[in-house]
């Protein structure tokens, strides 16, 4: 289970990824976990996306 609160947030701002309060925003950020990744490669070979949500947090 990804974890979420306001240093991820925070986080997301920071690197100008827009997480909204509405609902659904949870399958939202666990969306944003697999961008990032998709993202990353292949700077991030090897990583998870529990790999980016603990980084993030």
């Amino acid at each position: 289970m990804a974890v979420y609160d306001r240093r991820v947030q925070h986080a997301l701002t920071t690197l100008g990824l827009t997480l909204t309060p509405t609902p659904g925003r949870y399958g939202r950020y666990l969306q944003l976990l697999d961008d990032l990744l998709r993202h990353g490669r292949p700077h991030a070979d090897g990583w998870t996306a529990r790999d980016i949500d603990t980084a993030l947090y």
